[in-house]
């Protein structure tokens, strides 16, 4: 590889470093009130930024736990629906009903009735947004997964980029979404679909669109109506004025597709060299011969069903190589020898071990970046939200295998697991996607944190958005040049067919000479004359 681009960035980086006007800058972040994988992703940002001299604080309620050490970056509390116990016990039962077959649509929806409720109770802490208006923020950072962020931002006047912790591209950010090639969020489709996979698409697509449109959105419009949030703007276009995005996304996972140039694609800001493991663990993964298989569902999948669990550690202990399992639930009766099961694992130094063989997930966002950093093939169990989409793009790349969790059986598993571990092609395409994430003049975080400066000394970079937000639904899909087009056309067709109608008649008319011929013959009263 040429040496000149890491010479370049590391010029430009210098010159940021004595000639950047954004130093010092406050910036607000608000995660999401729930899932701690995605907190993960503001707290790393929000060190960076401190590293870098500005003073960064993470909106919290009084619940949300952090790592017990000293933080770089401040947090200010608040008082929402949730404490720390009751989110966790909250979010358990939602998954053991999406284990007993409940629709995950629903699940989803009554999370967003807890993000409504807790943006109700933000909205009416006076003090609080009182508090946040007179800390004068230059940014806020919203989680587009709690939308309560953009009507934050919106009170206090200040500019805001979304931070995307999931793979989430929608429609609503403005970049065009052929559904021909762009699989929607949901279709489990790939890029690749025939007559079959583009209706559904389009079938997805649209009850999406609809859905956004006339479900989701207006509830959070009426909720800034009942707080009477000024100036009056609706939630799209909240959406719409958003300075940057900031989406999980990476080239290499995702499907290619039209894109906009103040979307940022910061897939993999937690990845990183893996660090030297305990030593007990070490010595435990030194001693695989054969290899290992790490296990791990992240950090909010805390029990699986009983079954399902019963399947997987028979598989395991027919395996030839060790198996490291992350789980907090009852120990099946049948684990193999092989197995190691513990309450937590550090999955990025794992995966960082030359002897990992394979990863089994539940195709987290975190996990299988991860993943893709070391190039370890990956055995999903999607179980809700865009793990599906994210595993579905796995499989396509060639990196791995997904597995129905509802439906599978110990040997169909087990014949996963040998397929992948000894079949090279899941290993090469692993290596290879590595490689291409790799290869890029900075890394993901350090490209998030270079944007978002970007932000602060250009006031957002406004002439990076499109004016398609200021355009209405006819306007963008030229309804009205198709209407006066099609005006057109049909006059045009109205006059020429009134020509020949008239040019027919004249035709079949009679042929008059001195007044009196009627096709060709002489009258009656022509000849009495």
């Amino acid at each position: 590889m040429k040496p000149w681009p890491h010479l370049v960035f590391a010029l430009l980086t210098v010159e940021a470093i004595f000639t950047d006007p954004c130093q010092g800058a406050k910036v607000l972040a608000i995660p999401t009130i729930i899932f701690d994988s995605h907190l993960y992703i503001f707290v790393r940002v929000a060190e960076a930024l401190k590293s870098r001299g500005h003073d960064a604080v993470l909106l919290l309620d009084e619940g949300r736990a952090v790592e017990p050490c000293l933080h770089s970056y401040r947090i200010q509390r608040y008082r929402g629906v949730f404490s720390q116990e009751s989110s966790d016990h909250w979010l358990q039962e939602r998954l053991k009903r999406v284990f007993e077959g409940k629709r995950t649509a629903f699940e989803l929806f009554s999370l967003l009735e807890k993000y409504l409720e807790n943006c109700d109770l933000l909205l009416g802490n006076a003090t609080l947004l009182q508090q946040l208006r007179s800390e004068e923020f230059d940014l806020v950072m919203v989680d587009p997964n709690e939308m309560c962020g953009f009507i934050v931002a919106h009170f206090l006047g200040v500019k805001y980029v979304v931070l995307s912790t999931s793979f989430w591209f929608p429609a609503e950010i403005g970049a065009t979404s052929p559904v021909a090639y762009v699989p929607e969020f949901n279709s489990q489709v790939t890029d690749q679909m025939g007559f079959v996979g583009r209706t559904w698409n389009l079938l997805v697509f649209l009850m999406s669109r609809i859905g956004t449109r006339l479900l989701i959105l207006p509830k959070f419009d009426r909720l800034m109506a009942k707080h009477d949030i000024q100036p009056q703007k609706s939630m799209l276009e909240l959406i719409y004025g958003t300075s940057l995005f900031f989406l999980s996304n990476d080239v290499v996972i995702d499907f290619p597709r039209p894109t906009l140039p103040h979307i940022i694609f910061a897939g993999g800001i937690l990845t990183g060299p893996a660090k030297p493991l305990p030593v007990d663990l070490h010595l435990w993964m030194e001693a695989a011969d054969a290899g290992v298989v790490v296990v791990s569902f992240g950090i909010g999948i805390r029990m699986l069903p009983r079954d399902l669990v019963e399947k997987m550690a028979g598989a395991f202990a027919r395996l030839p190589q060790r198996v490291v399992w992350r789980y907090s639930g009852q120990k099946p009766d049948n684990l193999g020898e092989n197995t190691l099961m513990m309450e937590w694992l550090p999955l990025n130094d794992l995966l960082g071990h030359p002897h990992v063989a394979a990863l089994v997930s539940h195709c987290g966002m975190n996990s299988i970046y991860e993943a893709i950093y070391h190039g370890v093939p990956v055995v999903g169990f999607p179980f809700y939200g865009d793990q599906f989409d994210i595993m579905t793009r796995i499989q396509a790349k060639g990196m791995g295998v997904l597995i129905d969790w509802s439906s599978v059986t110990e040997d169909g598993f087990y014949q996963a697991l040998t397929t992948v571990i000894s079949d090279p092609s899941f290993r090469r395409a692993a290596k290879k996607i590595s490689e291409l994430h790799l290869d890029t003049l900075m890394p993901p975080l350090n490209r998030t944190v270079y944007w978002l400066e970007y932000a602060l000394r250009h006031d957002g970079a406004p002439y990076l958005r499109p004016s398609l937000y200021r355009l209405s639904f006819y306007e963008y899909y030229c309804l009205d040049i198709l209407a006066v087009l099609f005006l057109i056309v049909v006059g045009t067709l109205v006059v020429v067919y009134r020509l020949c109608w008239r040019h027919r008649r004249l035709e079949v008319s009679p042929v008059h000479l001195n007044g009196h011929c009627l096709n060709g013959h002489v009258s009656e009263e022509k000849k009495g004359q």
